[in-house]
């Protein structure tokens, strides 16, 4: 039945994939991140177009939090999945999240389990691990006096025969043996059947060599290994007298004998009326509306309601389970392209048309969520309230005071402004010591902390690169050198410091460096392209890179760079990168404050900008960055490249303007650049395809 299920669903997935009015799932190449593609790689678009996105694949944290809230799961299955791709900076743009055979693959594996967790296992093959002691297997391992006869282990006096089985899955399992004995004084032989020394059951032996005797036990097990035992506990000898001894002619374990076992999640999210007091085809329909539009994000079509259903009963037909029909309609809701992929049909002959609310209400949540839709936003789409500005603005605030807006933290952060760079983070722990797993967890707690106060907070997303305050612990602040009460995150001033804004964050810094050494490249680049928009040019090829840090005291690292530069070929970009990084050369490879750098050279942190606009260390340059109208210029652009899925093209610039002059309007705050984007023609309209990439 299991592969029938797999084929039916697999099959079904497909039919239910592609309407007559859906874009098919995309094909796209691997890339690296990279800057955005050069205008002139960048098929035009006419500006009354506003340009269209590629059947979306949910990325990994999108498929991991849409089943959290559409199944109400704590289950991560995408965790396993392969690793997104990059494009514009982000994991997801539209044209670069292919699909690959893998994937199918473990959509399908998620689904089961996801399910499993859901309404407990169904099915499960039954097998049946016997060992004969004709075989003589050597599996087993013994204690006592036990010999192997050729026909039968023998247990001439009190010992243990036991070996290591492995089942394949939780369930109910028998555990048999087949027992004979030679009886000897006044009691009949006596044996212990165990597992894991735990469940045992004694028992008195009467079988004759030619008719063992088996005893059963019933046992409830995990997946995995089990130790599995037998024993002779009464010996009996006397001199000329018989003597007691007792055989085992084989052991087997058989199972799961249930057919089932219990689901681990609450699955009143899928399972949404009783059959009995609805009626078991009101019942399915009702869920395959219900659940379906909450797992496609819109309202299902007959048709595909009439496939469901359709799925439902062959499911439902092998025992008259209704659970079972259930479970191989969910299944297939969770393999078809609607769930898998954000679907936004094309326009039928004209440029552009205008998003439904329910397409709306998928490009909210996905931006402000990496999720589903939640009930309120769907209620509103099925009105079609969320056409409306001002429900739009409303939702927005609601959205962005949700829990779930943490998700822009960790993904539009995490990415932009290298939240997550503090996982890979690689430091040579002979050069620093003190950087142990518990420093590295909190540069990236704090690093998230002030990310959320930048989503959260009601003032100048430009004070992130000025604030004189920041999130440390116990760990963190001794780090900082800065004195904390106790361990707890705790917001402190860092006024009097040399460290200032998300530039000076510890786990920036220290992405940002070697293994052993800062880089003035890393950093000055980081600046220009995440902040300023200005990506140099990659390097031409076969320059060598700069030596490990001179180490004999004879050359700073300022130094050294400037001999690298020497060199034409270098000179052309590393004059724009390096003066920026020399900034914030205070920091080492730690993100720990110095005065002199390892060859003890007092460091030079001066600098300058390549428009020749000067400063002197961290402070001086971030206070230029924050009144740069790059930088909220650059802001606009990374948060619309994130929200549409798609890197702007040279005809987003009227709109990007918009975007930005929303933005300053705002007073430069976060909430004004969402809601400027979300009221962008870019971000509520959907252009034709033409089979480019864009």
């Amino acid at each position: 039945m299991g592969t029938v299920r797999f084929i039916v669903a697999a099959v079904m997935a497909s039919m239910l994939g592609c309407g007559e009015d859906d874009t098919p799932a995309p094909s796209a190449p691997r890339v690296t991140e990279s800057a955005h593609p050069p205008a002139s790689f960048v098929r035009p678009i006419r500006p009354e177009e506003p340009g269209s996105v590629t059947a979306r694949r949910l990325n990994r944290a999108e498929y991991n939090n849409t089943v959290r809230d559409v199944l109400g799961t704590s289950l991560r299955p995408a965790d396993v999945f392969p690793e997104d791709d990059f494009g514009g900076g982000f994991n997801n743009m539209a044209d670069v999240l292919s699909l690959s055979p893998l994937h199918v693959e473990m959509y399908e594996r998620a689904a089961d389990d996801l399910l499993t967790d859901l309404l407990g296992s169904t099915y499960l093959p039954s097998t049946t691990l016997r060992y004969e002691a004709e075989d003589g297997d050597p599996l087993f391992a013994t204690v006592g006096s036990v010999d192997w006869t050729g026909t039968a282990w023998a247990l001439w006096s009190n010992g243990e025969l036991r070996g290591e089985i492995t089942v394949p899955y939780d369930g109910r399992y028998l555990y048999s043996v087949a027992l004979f004995a030679e009886q000897g004084g006044p009691d009949l032989a006596r044996s212990t059947l165990s597992v894991e020394g735990l469940v045992e059951e004694v028992v008195d032996v009467v079988g004759t060599r030619d008719t063992p005797e088996v005893f059963t036990l019933e046992i409830e097990l995990t997946a995995g290994s089990h130790s599995f035992a037998v024993s002779f506990d009464n010996d009996y000898w006397e001199e000329d007298e018989a003597d007691r001894n007792l055989y085992v002619d084989w052991l087997a374990v058989e199972g799961p004998i249930e057919a089932r076992t219990p689901p681990k999640t609450d699955a009143s999210m899928l399972l949404l009326c009783d059959p009995e007091e609805k009626g078991t085809e009101a019942c399915a329909e009702f869920i395959a509306r219900a659940f379906g539009e909450r797992a496609w994000r819109r309202p299902l079509r007959e048709e595909e309601v009439e496939q469901l259903l359709a799925i439902f009963g062959l499911g439902y037909a092998h025992d008259e389970a209704f659970v079972d029909g259930v479970r191989l309609m969910a299944k297939a809701m969770l393999l078809s392209p609607h769930f898998v992929f954000r679907v936004e049909p094309p326009p039928k002959g004209e440029a552009a048309r205008d998003l439904t609310s329910w397409e709306l209400a998928s490009r909210l949540s996905y931006f402000l969520w990496s999720s589903t839709p939640d009930e309120t936003l769907l209620s509103l789409a099925r009105d079609e309230r969320l056409l409306e500005p001002e429900i739009r603005a409303e939702q927005v605030r609601r959205m962005l005071a949700d829990e779930k807006a943490d998700a822009l933290a960790d993904n539009l952060m995490g990415q932009w402004l290298y939240t997550r760079a503090v996982d890979e983070l690689a430091v040579d722990a002979k050069v620093f010591p003190d950087v142990d797993d518990a420093l590295r967890e909190a540069m990236g707690e704090e690093m998230r902390r002030v990310a959320l106060d930048v989503i959260r907070e009601d003032r100048s997303m430009l004070d992130l690169l000025t604030r004189e305050e920041t999130w440390v612990n116990g760990r963190l602040a001794e780090h900082y050198g800065l004195s904390v009460r106790d361990d707890a995150w705790q917001a402190v001033s860092t006024a009097g410091t040399s460290r200032v804004g998300w530039l000076g964050t510890a786990g920036l810094l220290a992405s940002l460096s070697h293994p052993t050494r800062t880089s003035p490249v890393l950093r000055g680049k980081w600046v220009l392209t995440n902040l300023m928009c200005e990506a140099p040019a990659p390097p031409p090829p076969n320059v060598e890179a700069l030596a490990p840090e001179d180490t004999e005291g004879s050359l700073s690292l300022r130094e050294q760079m400037e001999q690298h530069r020497a060199d034409p070929v270098c000179a052309s970009c590393h004059a724009a990168i390096d003066p920026i990084g020399f900034a914030l050369e205070h920091f080492d490879a730690s993100g720990a404050y110095r005065d002199m750098d390892v060859n003890g050279h007092l460091i030079d942190a001066t600098g300058a900008f390549p428009d020749g606009s000067t400063f002197d260390g961290l402070a001086e340059m971030a206070g230029l960055l924050a009144a740069s109208p790059k930088v909220p210029a650059c802001m606009s652009q990374k948060v619309f490249t994130y929200a549409l899925g798609r890197a702007p093209t040279v005809y987003d610039v009227a709109w990007l303007e918009e975007v930005g002059a929303g933005f300053e309007v705002g007073g430069y705050r976060f909430e004004a650049l969402v809601l400027a984007i979300v009221e962008s023609p870019a971000f509520l309209t959907r252009g034709r395809d033409e089979g480019v990439t864009r």
